[in-house]
């Protein structure tokens, strides 16, 4: 009777050793079920890499991996890189990003800025700094006016001090309640600067006079200031004809 206990065990164990090989030989037995199938073309390239050719060139793959198109001007990429690194430093301007010969990038943006500031330590560059600001330009003139409604006058090139406009300047506003309107609609007269109580006006000969704001004219003030001028010129001053 022990050696059919002893029997009986091997029986036991050997079963157990068969439920266990059981499922791992089925996974043997079927690999495609967790495997990637290639495609033709994964096939094809597989073996152009493998079957080395016989006159020792490199195999050609024909297909396309990515869809790349290169430019037609390879400049236009430096171009199109110039552009979107300044769009991003919010110092993008348009203007040729081809060099003339002898120039710099550094001097063409000098040329941008050229009569946007005024030259460092300049009379106009002064006058900013305490406060001006452009009030009337034309050309290369230029009228500043301050805090407390003075205007003087600068060369915006040199940026240096000038009597531009200042003798019409001196002269004090006209004071008649119809000539804001008047100038404006008779005259072909715009309206160029203005400060608190009166405005520049230019004419189309290119002189300027200054005029009362209609409601700081002696019609609606209650009387005009002693320095203001009464009544319509017959020939306005700078006008001409």
């Amino acid at each position: 009777m022990p050696k059919l206990r002893h029997l009986f065990i091997a029986m036991i164990f050997l079963g157990l050793i068969v439920a266990e090989a059981v499922p791992f030989l089925s996974r043997l037995a079927s690999p495609a079920e967790s495997q990637h199938q290639l495609t033709s073309q994964e096939q094809n390239l597989i073996l152009s890499i493998l079957q080395q050719p016989n006159d020792g060139t490199a195999p050609s793959f024909v297909g396309q991996f990515l869809d790349l198109q290169s430019p037609a001007d390879p400049s236009a990429v430096s171009k199109d890189a110039i552009i979107s690194s300044r769009l991003i430093g919010g110092t993008a301007q348009y203007y040729s990003l081809t060099p003339t010969p002898g120039s710099s990038d550094s001097s063409t943006i000098g040329d941008i800025l050229k009569g946007v500031l005024p030259p460092i330590g300049s009379d106009l560059y002064y006058a900013y700094q305490d406060g001006g600001r452009a009030w009337y330009q034309k050309g290369s003139n230029v009228l500043v006016i301050f805090s407390d409604e003075s205007i003087r006058s600068f060369d915006t090139a040199t940026g240096s001090s000038t009597t531009w406009l200042q003798d019409r300047l001196a002269y004090p506003p006209i004071n008649d309640p119809t000539a804001y309107t008047n100038y404006q609609k008779n005259y072909n007269a715009k309206i160029v600067a203005e400060t608190t109580q009166w405005v520049l006006m230019e004419f189309p000969s290119g002189g300027v006079v200054k005029v009362m704001k209609p409601q700081y004219s002696k019609a609606t003030a209650g009387g005009a200031p002693p320095s203001s001028i009464y009544g319509l010129p017959n020939i306005l001053p700078g006008y001409g004809n």
